[in-house]
């Protein structure tokens, strides 16, 4: 529970290595090797080693592959973790996802395909939306 908590305290406040603030649109691919904060908007591909969060105000439009994600924002595109996904009450999800373990937020939305793993193995990684058949 601590864990979900730090993370829906981080989703709140700037703390991250890279931030796209708000106001800001960025398009691209964007790549880490630490953690990603999103507050503005982002169009093309979030990898990060580290976590990836989309604060409130924040827009995704781009599949997102990350050790960890808190979404309190929108995201538009797939999103793969190696860890935990955390929906919380003001995010949005449009796109299918893998995870180790989801956590959903009463007001919080996915619209996909959900598929879970247990080691990292086991991990599926969803194709994004644009190559599917």
């Amino acid at each position: 529970m601590a864990l979900f908590k730090r993370r829906e305290l981080m989703a709140q406040v700037t703390h991250a290595e890279t931030i796209v603030g708000g106001g800001v649109t960025l398009s691209g691919k964007l790549e880490a090797k630490h953690n990603i904060q999103i507050n503005g908007t982002f169009i093309g591909e979030i990898v990060a080693e580290g976590d990836v969060i989309v604060g409130s105000d924040g827009e995704v439009n781009a599949p997102i592959h990350a050790k960890n994600a808190t979404i309190a924002g929108t995201v538009n595109g797939n999103v793969n973790v190696v860890n935990e996904l955390d929906i919380l009450s003001t995010g949005k999800i449009s796109g299918d996802i893998s995870a180790k373990a989801l956590s959903v937020k009463r007001g919080g939305t996915l619209n996909g395909k959900c598929l879970m793993h247990g080691k990292l193995e086991e991990q599926k990684i969803v194709k994004p939306t644009y190559e599917t058949e």
